[in-house]
Parts: C-alpha cells; sequence; structure tokens
C-alpha cells in the first residue's frame, strides 16, 4: 500500500495549478501520490523553506515565463542533488539547499510543452521540429529529462527518511514497452501501389534492374491479390503470432475515414477489415484509431471517423463470450504524427479517446520533452489540466528507415538503444511498427526487426501490455485508482 506525500507550496497564485501539475506528475514518477496540504508537508515548493519539509527552492521569474506566450531559451546546464544527476534550467540561489535548481518548472516547462506552445513554425506538415526543441539543440534528444527529475525528488525523499516505495512499477516489471501498430493499408492493391507496380517499375524501369528481375517482381505482385499473401495482411498475421509467442498484448490502430492524398482509405465493414479486427479483438489486443491527415485539428472529422470505428467493433466479439459489446475505443495516434497544439489533444478528449501517443518526432527517435513515461497534458492557453494520458512514441519504424537512412540491422541496434534506456529509467518505450514489416518487396529485413523487438521487449524487464493498460498500471502504481482521480488531485485545493 502506497502512502500519500503531504506536499505545501508557496507561489504568487497564478501558478497555483501549475505547480500542482507538475508536483503531481513528478510525484508519479517518484512512486508516490501526492496530497496538497496548507501546513507545512513532507515536502515543500516555495521560494522559502517552511519547517523541516524538503525544501523544492521555487524560482518566481521563471514561473511567470512559463505562463507567458513568450518563447524561453533557459541555460540548460548539468547539475547533480542527492546523488542523481539532472538537467538544470532554472538555478536558484539557495545556499542551505542541498538543491540549487527548480527542478518543478523545468518539469512544467517540459510536461506542459511550453517550447511547443511558443513556436514559430514547424516542418511542411506543421509539426513541430527535433532541430527545435531544447534537446534537440543540445543533441540530447535520448535523454529523459523528466525522469531525471523525478529520480531527484525520490532521491531527496529517501535522504530525509521518508519511505519512498521501490518495488518495480509495472505489475511487476522495471518499465514498459508498448507495441503499436498504425494501420494505413489493408490491401497492397490501392491504385497508386497498381501503377507504380505495373507502369513505373515493369514498363519504365524505375529501379534500373533487368528484365528478368522486373518479371518475377510483378508476377509476385500480383499474387499478392489473395488475400493471405497481401504483404499488409500477411504482415499482421505474421506479427500477431510474434506477438503471441512473446506474450505481447499490442495496440492496433485503424484508418476510419480521410480526404487526403496521404489518406488510403479502406472500408472497416469490409470482409478484410472484420477478419481483422475479430481476430485482433479475439486475442484481447487493444484496438484504438489512426485518425486521417486532417483530423488533427479537426473535431468533427475526428467525432465521425471515431464513431465508425465504434460502429465497427460494435458487433466484434470479445474473447471467451458471444456478447456484442458496446465497444468504446480508447487509444488513438494521428496520422502523420500530426499535432497542433493544444488543439489535438482538447479534440481527442471531446471525442472520448483516453490515451495518445502522437508525440514523437517523425525525423528523429528518442523521447519528445524529455518524458519517458506516461503524463497528463496541460494545456496552457486554456490553463487547465486535460484528462487523457499522453505516452510518447519512442521509436517508428519509418523514422529508421527513412527519414534516418538506417538499415535493419542499425535500426535494430537502435531500438535496443532506446529499450536500455528507458529500463534504466524504469519508463515506457512505445514503438510503432506499421503493418508493412514482412513485404519483402519494399522492406525486406525489416521482420527481422521486428521479432528482435519483441524478443528485447519480452526479455523479462518490460510489462508489455497495451497503451491504455500500461497507463492505468502506471496510475495504479503509485496509488491512483483512475485517470480521473489524478485529475482532481491537481485540481484540489489544500486542505
Amino acid at each position: 500500500m502506497r502512502r500519500d506525500l503531504p506536499v505545501s507550496y508557496s507561489t504568487d497564485g497564478a501558478f497555483d495549478l501549475s505547480a500542482r501539475y507538475a508536483l503531481v506528475m513528478l510525484g508519479l514518477i517518484a512512486g508516490v501520490r501526492v496530497r496538497f496540504v496548507r501546513e507545512c508537508g513532507v515536502v515543500h515548493y516555495g521560494p522559502a523553506p517552511t519547517g523541516d519539509a524538503l525544501w523544492l527552492p521555487a524560482d518566481p521569474v521563471a514561473q511567470r515565463a512559463l505562463l507567458s506566450r513568450t518563447r524561453m531559451h533557459p541555460t540548460a546546464h548539468d547539475d547533480s542533488a542527492w546523488g542523481r544527476n539532472f538537467l538544470s534550467l532554472f538555478p536558484v540561489d539557495s545556499p542551505d539547499a542541498p538543491l540549487q535548481s527548480d527542478i518543478v518548472a523545468a518539469a512544467f516547462f517540459f510536461f506542459s510543452r511550453h517550447e511547443e506552445w511558443t513556436a514559430e513554425e514547424g516542418d511542411q506538415f506543421g509539426r513541430f521540429r527535433e532541430a527545435d526543441s531544447l534537446l534537440g539543440m543540445r543533441g540530447e534528444t535520448d535523454r529523459p529529462v523528466t525522469a531525471e527529475y523525478g529520480a531527484v525528488l525520490a532521491a531527496g525523499l529517501r535522504a530525509r527518511g521518508y519511505d519512498v516505495p521501490q518495488e518495480d512499477r509495472y505489475e511487476g516489471r522495471a518499465a514498459a514497452a508498448v507495441m503499436t501498430h498504425d494501420i494505413d493499408y489493408l490491401s497492397k492493391f490501392t491504385p497508386g501501389l497498381l501503377f507504380r507496380e505495373t507502369v513505373k517499375n515493369a514498363l519504365f524501369n524505375r529501379r534500373r534492374v533487368p528484365l528478368s528481375d522486373r518479371l518475377r517482381r510483378l508476377g509476385e505482385y500480383l499474387r499478392f491479390f489473395r488475400r493471405e499473401r497481401d504483404p499488409y495482411v500477411y504482415s499482421i498475421l505474421r506479427m500477431l503470432e510474434i506477438e503471441q509467442q512473446c506474450g505481447i498484448t499490442a495496440s492496433w490502430l485503424f484508418k476510419a475515414g480521410g480526404r487526403d492524398k496521404r489518406d488510403v482509405s479502406y472500408r472497416l465493414s469490409g470482409a478484410r477489415a472484420r477478419m481483422i479486427l475479430d481476430l485482433l479483438s479475439g486475442r484481447g489486443h487493444d484496438i484504438g484509431l489512426h485518425p486521417s491527415f486532417n483530423a488533427h485539428d479537426d473535431l468533427p472529422m475526428l467525432r465521425g471517423e471515431a464513431e465508425k470505428l465504434r460502429a465497427a467493433l460494435k458487433h466484434t466479439p470479445v474473447r471467451g463470450s458471444e456478447q456484442m459489446p458496446e465497444w468504446t475505443p480508447v487509444s488513438v495516434r494521428q496520422h502523420y504524427l500530426r499535432f497542433r497544439y493544444p488543439v489535438t489533444w482538447r479534440n481527442q478528449v471531446e471525442a472520448g479517446f483516453s490515451v495518445d501517443s502522437t508525440l514523437g518526432f517523425a525525423e528523429r527517435e528518442g523521447f519528445r520533452g524529455g518524458a519517458a513515461h506516461p503524463f497528463l497534458p496541460f494545456d496552457l492557453e486554456a490553463h487547465r489540466v486535460l484528462p487523457i494520458w499522453e505516452i510518447p512514441l519512442t521509436v517508428m519504424d519509418g523514422t529508421l528507415a527513412h527519414y534516418r537512412g538506417l538499415d535493419p540491422d542499425a535500426s535494430a541496434v537502435r531500438i535496443a538503444q532506446l529499450l536500455d534506456i528507458t529500463a534504466a529509467a524504469g519508463g515506457t518505450a512505445v514503438l510503432l511498427f506499421h503493418n508493412t514489416a514482412f513485404d519483402r518487396h519494399d522492406f525486406p529485413g525489416w521482420g527481422r526487426v521486428f521479432k528482435q523487438a519483441c524478443e528485447s521487449i519480452s526479455d523479462g524487464r518490460f510489462y508489455t501490455g497495451s497503451l491504455a493498460d500500461t497507463a492505468q498500471s502506471w496510475a495504479a502504481s503509485a496509488g491512483y485508482a483512475s485517470l480521473k482521480e489524478v485529475v482532481e488531485v491537481i485540481n484540489s485545493e489544500p486542505a
């Protein structure tokens, strides 16, 4: 049974909710359930110490700046306290304290995504760029800095004799790794791909290969017309088989619409989709939504697609039951990782989702915003906490293969490195493999990368549940019954 951690704070008032939010997020990482009190708590956050509480020094200047939509340029440097290293953003002059930095404000900077709120422009798809992030500019996107702040809090508590639970946080596992799949295609016989294979490759020899190779590839492609031979269907079946062998429950995210040229539509009511949905649900996997290209800032579009998925799942049986329940998909990831702060999160909440995994960089693997754990978003425009878990995307196959140009062997090494970092931080890694992994024409070697990744995350270090299961396990391990309770604690005034 985890004990509540009594926490008091002293700010100028405007930062009160922000302070409570950041303290709860840090408490989650440290493994404690925060309870805010008016009198001196076990921990006190403020510009001056109070009683014998563990003092977390506050920087009022940083607090005011974090509530302003003005681009911040913190002078980051490495520091340490209670034997734990961390990235200091806001140094404070507190000679009597072992901690010479405002880690609460620093945590708020990263968790609230202040740098995205104040970013001036994005890439060609409107996405916040890794190169424009503080960690990206420092070449430290692999660094889970928010985990460092949580570890500093836990170390400070232990130094003061407070019993911080040290058992594994994810149902007996030290860390978590979530396997996810964005299902962009269900058939390799789309008009665009048919034109590419028959005209560009076979007729005009775009690949610059001998005629015999062109004819062989074309023959193989035409045989893909049979459902069981289609690489995108075969990839799903093969990935599912490997996940079952490794004891992995994955999150599979399906499309339910889209009119942009970067959307490839398929009917969830079609025989192919029905077969796959029934198979996944029958084996206990999570099924969520992969919204269309423009749905990241279009609430009616997102709602419509969510309703289509719900309607399709309404007729999908649950494993071990003949009933057809009213499914409520809770997991979501935006197509192309398109995200507009804070609109995308707001719309996801309005559409009924409770866990998102969009926040990752398409062009670079690692920890966007230094986050290696589930967290709740903070809406800086409305100054409120949003009731949806964000579990950032750590690594995507497309990032490694296309943006970074890594071959399968090098990609497998990078995935292993990120898993090691996640395990050391006691965090959550989210992996994304599309259902193209076993397409030997266009993605040779990636089936092997997927298999190696599955074997790595099932080696005993990681909890391997779905996005929603992982978020619930994470919150419960700190003493929270639900996402709703975490939000209530953040919004509660000190007792």
